[in-house]
């Protein structure tokens, strides 16, 4: 028996509801329930459920897979696990179909691969191969349609180790009302692939577009729904950054590098040194080290203090949050009396980089007190430290990582030591005293 029952899905953010709702509970914004009649099949039969013990649970199953790419594979924990779900969302342009593409012709070596496409012609995705010189293009079947329910009922019949959906927002079910990209079609197509990556064990990739607001389109459930979350961005000189947000198996703050060119992304391995290539000795400039996943690389922290040209002191950032700045720039004032509350303070992290680890606290108030005293910090110099409101400096996490990668690149490490005397942000003017005299 089948009867229908209308639901209110929020357009914004996802949020459902038994009855209609002016005000969505979760998000709070106006005027965004929207009407969906889902079926629901009501059976008198008594269901059983299955159940089993978690010491004889078998976890023999098949190993992960290498797509070719290292640092892609390093990126999401060492491979691509069978029957997982990965989301890979960016800009418009920044390359998410091309390193789709790239990655089905590398895993086509070992088998057939699915290349659903919404957004393009089979012609435009032949095309893109030649481009990219992709050797492998008899292995890879293209699916360019709209409806996805007839390429999801087929999947079982074919043998395919890997299968990409491109993109979740082009693609739409025919048995259900809405245009592509609305909330319900977004919701139930992700449904769909989830649970056929789960009932037959081939690993799907899900390309997403991304709000104005630079947020993963659709609504958050999507996120959680899948097993690992891919962010594209774009940095300096063409390279594109690619973030691990989320990932169930393995690390959740990896990051891996690319180089945009003419024949598709290059693989960046080395990143110790092309964020400061460009790093020259002046005031307001100060070199970092900072972790993110299992990496250690050098970042430019470069500030601007300056005497408010309007009445109110503006303080702007770019790849730092402004709230560490405000911090950093308050214990200064307070601690050593430098009257940074009173002027207009500029920090920016060279390369277009959006850094989060609060290592480079004492890299800022470097840079702060270089540019406000006017003296440049040496070229060999790279500091790392959290600052405390109390004026303190404080080790961080990785530490050892860090001064390893100082060690193996020549340079001078400036960071909390109790040995060497350099534990709050008063010893900052002796140091740059010394540098002032050549010290």
């Amino acid at each position: 028996m089948t009867k229908k029952q209308t639901e209110y899905i929020c357009s914004n953010c996802g949020y459902v509801s038994p009855v209609w709702f002016g005000k969505c509970p979760s998000c709070n914004l106006w005027d965004v329930a929207v009407s969906y009649e889902r079926e629901r099949k009501k059976s008198t039969k008594t269901i059983k459920v299955n159940k089993e013990t978690l010491n004889s649970i078998s976890l023999e199953s098949k190993p992960r897979f290498l797509t070719g790419l290292n640092e892609f594979d390093r990126s999401i924990g060492g491979g691509i696990v069978p029957g997982s779900v990965t989301l890979l969302s960016g800009e418009p342009g920044i390359g998410k179909s091309t390193i789709m593409l790239q990655i089905c012709e590398m895993v086509a070596k070992n088998g057939k691969v699915l290349y659903f496409t919404g957004e393009e012609s089979a012609k435009q995705i032949k095309l893109r191969a030649e481009r990219l010189n992709l050797k492998n293009q008899n292995n890879i079947d293209i699916v360019s349609s709209f409806d996805i329910e007839p390429t999801i009922e087929s999947i079982e019949t074919e043998d395919y180790i890997l299968i990409v959906f491109d993109s979740l927002q082009t693609i739409k079910k025919g048995s259900l009302p809405g245009i592509p990209g609305s909330i319900i079609q977004v919701r139930e197509a992700a449904n769909d692939i989830v649970n056929k990556a789960k009932t037959t064990g081939i690993p799907i990739f899900i390309v997403t577009h991304v709000t104005k607001m630079g947020n993963i389109a659709g609504p958050k459930a999507v996120e959680h729904l899948v097993d690992c979350v891919l962010f594209f961005e774009s940095g300096k000189k063409g390279y594109r950054i690619l973030r691990t947000l989320k990932n169930r198996f393995g690390p959740s703050d990896e990051i891996s590098v690319y180089e945009m060119s003419s024949s598709g992304l290059i693989q960046i391995e080395d990143i110790s040194s092309i964020f400061v290539d460009e790093y020259s000795s002046a005031p307001g400039n100060v070199i970092s080290v900072v972790n993110e996943g299992s990496r250690s690389f050098f970042v430019e922290i470069q500030s601007l203090v300056s005497k408010p040209i309007y009445g109110t002191p503006r303080k702007l950032t770019s790849g730092v949050s402004l709230d560490r700045v405000l911090l950093t720039s308050a214990v200064l004032t307070k601690r050593l009396g430098v009257p940074l509350d009173s002027m207009d303070v500029y920090v920016n992290v060279a390369g277009g980089l959006q850094i989060k680890d609060t290592a480079t606290d004492l890299a800022i108030a470097l840079s702060l007190l270089s540019s406000f005293s006017d003296k440049s910090i040496p070229v060999n110099f790279v500091s790392f430290g959290e600052i405390a409101l109390d004026g303190t400096l404080r080790s961080v996490y990785g530490s050892e990582k860090r001064l390893d990668r100082i060690n193996r690149s020549n340079k001078t490490g400036l960071y909390p030591d109790k040995k060497n005397g350099m534990h709050d942000v008063k010893d900052l003017f002796g140091f740059l005293r010394r540098i002032g005299n050549g010290s």
